[in-house]
């Protein structure tokens, strides 16, 4: 019956299914190896295992049927047989070759947004997506064949079966990572890898330690409330998202303004491609952010992860901002030291891994126009977590915002007359966009400020700040206070 099942599926995937094969010199490789070739799939699937028939057929290597491996399971039933076989005669050898198939490319190289959505990812599927993925992607499908690891290698002296067949795997999985990262781009889906690194780090767990101290709670308990803040904070970044939104704010600027003009965007293209950048803009109007990245990714720089209130963290509305890049976070830390924690080592990972940043040191919006004393809590955060992993050069770039009108003009004269501040809510959003819609709201402009290299303004301050810890645990020492002090009040020009 699974043999039976095999057929029928491969059939059916045989006359749906159109293949790229990398490399092109794929099939001339693999059959001047001396060794036989057994098969390695990143995950159990029976379209993978399908498509790879297909493939082997198409290009007369040994069929998958005989010899493959699965690295979902935790020890690969025929790996470990393949090793008790090795370590039993000396003649039994083969070629473990990993092959990684992706459905549908990466999505900068795709045109349909409706292929967008099912493209291939990080993330792993369930059974549903997979067949719309299959559906819909099947046509532009990528095998692509890596480098073979000798299984003869796994066996070095002193070393157990089980250890080599953890060795092996970890080379394998460490091989199909590397062929997926240069298919369809680095891991976008940084919630769900961030979380994990998160809850391992020293300082998160030393947090949790303390936590259970204080609170007198479980190991288990502290560690699912330290989960809890990360997913609460972190962002579920999305580039289909951004592609299509991109489409949406298009429309939407044309029928609110009479023009969007971005300017002095040379010093962007003067700061490199190594660099750090943190977009510190003034902050007048909900559509400060979204205007920023709107002609950021439209001028074709990386869209920025954007530090947004938890307030704005609204059903539906709270899930769209996070797959455009926002992670949230509270507008007061005290009280929850373990909170505090998690938001430090996750605005570090991300400074580590390149995203780009942006938030606004005024805290919430003016009101008046005019600029609002600043708050240095991010700034503090953001150095601090420099210092301790100076990896990346970090450049400051000032942003300032100029409105003919605010799409909240009669909502801040209402609040300048003693109205008070209304709570934001999907219904107050949605009543509020109707009535813009209706609106000419003249014309905007975006400008660029002089860029503060942050190394510099430490030199400053400190020439020997390469050789000082960050020690959250100490309070601030004195130059850092005015390090932090004089990039607050440094304003775009």
């Amino acid at each position: 019956m699974r043999q039976a099942w095999h057929w029928i599926v491969r059939k059916v995937l045989g006359r749906w299914v159109r293949v790229t094969i990398r490399p092109d010199d794929a099939a001339a490789a693999i059959a001047a190896r001396p060794r036989p070739v057994c098969y390695v799939l990143e995950r159990e699937s029976q379209t993978d295992l399908a498509v790879l028939g297909l493939v082997c057929a198409q290009l007369k290597l040994p069929s998958p049927d005989r010899a493959h491996i699965e690295l979902a399971a935790r020890t690969p039933r025929y790996l470990t047989q393949l090793l008790a076989a090795a370590a039993a005669d000396p003649k039994v050898d083969a070629d473990l070759l990993p092959v990684a198939i992706f459905w549908g490319r990466a999505p900068r190289k795709e045109a349909s947004l409706w292929r967008l959505l099912f493209a291939e990812d990080w993330v792993l599927v369930g059974r549903f997506r997979k067949f719309l993925g299959v559906l819909v992607n099947g046509r532009n499908t990528l095998v692509h064949f890596g480098e073979p690891l000798r299984l003869r290698d796994g066996l070095q002296e002193g070393m157990s079966e089980q250890r080599a067949a953890r060795w092996l795997m970890r080379n394998l999985r460490a091989g199909l990572r590397a062929q997926r990262a240069s298919t369809i781009g680095p891991d976008l889906s940084h919630r769900r890898t961030m979380v994990t690194q998160l809850l391992k780090t020293a300082d998160v767990r030393s947090a949790v330690r303390r936590e259970m101290q204080v609170r007198g709670v479980t190991r288990r308990a502290a560690l699912l409330a330290a989960r809890k803040h990360a997913i609460e904070i972190s962002a579920n970044y999305s580039e289909a998202f951004v592609r299509f939104m991109s489409a949406v704010l298009g429309w939407l600027w044309n029928r609110l303004y009479d023009g969007v003009d971005f300017e002095h965007v040379e010093k962007l293209n003067e700061i490199g491609d190594g660099a750090e950048i943190i977009y510190v803009p003034c902050h007048r109007s909900h559509m400060d952010y979204l205007l920023l990245s709107y002609v950021i990714y439209r001028k074709g720089f990386a869209v920025p992860h954007v530090a947004a209130g938890v307030n704005l963290n609204l059903p539906v509305i709270g899930r769209f901002l996070r797959k455009g890049g926002a992670f949230f976070l509270r507008r007061t830390f005290k009280g929850d030291a373990l909170y505090a924690v998690v938001f430090a080592k996750y605005l570090g990972f991300m400074m580590a891994r390149g995203h780009s940043l942006e938030y606004f040191i005024e805290g919430g919006r003016s009101r008046t126009g005019r600029l609002l004393s600043p708050r240095t809590g991010m700034l503090s955060m953001t150095l601090r977590a420099y210092l301790r992993d100076p990896s990346r050069p970090v450049v400051f770039m000032p942003v300032y915002f100029g409105y003919e009108r605010i799409v909240e003009g009669r909502t801040y004269i209402g609040e300048l007359s003693g109205r008070p501040k209304e709570k934001e809510s999907v219904f107050g959003l949605l009543k509020a966009t109707v009535s813009v819609l209706r609106s000419k709201l003249g014309k905007v402009h975006v400008n660029l400020g002089q860029p503060i290299a942050l190394d510099e303004l430490l030199d400053r301050h400190n020439p020997d700040w390469r050789r000082a810890a960050a020690d959250e645990a100490q309070p601030r020492s004195g130059w850092l206070d005015r390090a932090i002090s004089d990039l607050a009040v440094r304003r775009p020009p």
